[in-house]
């Protein structure tokens, strides 16, 4: 990636519209200084691509215009995006991933593989770690949630995301260990993410919304 003081730039070119802009808000996160830019289709990214260089460039190879189930196509699409950014880091996103087509793309020179399911911000961002020091990473799809998920519209993306780190902790970790967690995420103190626990506690406690676990 680009040298600290400088701003990343990157491209998602996925047809799905929720997925692309769940992707580029994944990347606003990971990344932190930033510029994402979305593509539905070849074409756009295309265009997008002979104007600005890129450092990082997310690849979906089932795009409009070629078939989604034909080998030979979808590599075709991943080889033509490596082609036009030679010098971004490449990761193929798949919702149809497979072992043969995770080496496929590794020799055509992307640096990551990933399945759909599964794909959430810590891995997103681990790759993004993994592969910035040149090395492949192959994740395949693998349903992780073992909870009911749950979202509540009064709380703050930031409120919401303690509420979901809380639930998914593993039996005997304490909340202070995921305050400092998340204050090394958001880059606060644990203090901070304390208050913003207990805003967002108060506010279902109020409403009778509390979750088990939280």
């Amino acid at each position: 990636m680009t040298a600290v003081d400088q701003t990343s730039r990157a491209l998602v070119i996925e047809d799905q519209d929720l997925m692309r802009l769940a992707l580029i808000a994944e990347l606003k996160a990971a990344l932190r200084d930033c510029i994402v830019q979305g593509a539905a289709t070849w074409e756009i990214a295309a265009g997008l691509l002979r104007e600005h260089s890129f450092d990082l460039v997310i690849i979906d190879p089932g795009l409009p215009g070629f078939d989604p189930t034909s080998p030979q196509h979808r590599l075709a699409v991943v080889k033509a995006v490596i082609d036009a950014s030679p010098d971004a880091l490449h990761i193929v996103v798949t919702g149809s991933d497979s072992v043969e087509e995770g080496e496929a793309c590794r020799m055509l020179g992307a640096n990551a593989y990933v399945g759909k399911t599964g794909l959430d911000r810590d891995t997103l961002s681990s790759i993004i770690d993994k592969i910035s020091d040149t090395r492949f990473s192959l994740s395949l799809s693998a349903v992780k949630a073992v909870t009911p998920e749950f979202y509540y519209s009064g709380l703050t993306p930031r409120e919401q995301e303690i509420i979901d780190f809380m639930r998914s902790r593993p039996k005997g970790v304490k909340r202070k260990e995921i305050y400092e967690k998340m204050g090394d995420r958001f880059g606060i103190d644990p203090y901070t993410v304390e208050k913003y626990y207990k805003q967002a506690r108060a506010k279902l406690l109020k409403n009778g919304l509390f979750p088990k676990g939280a």
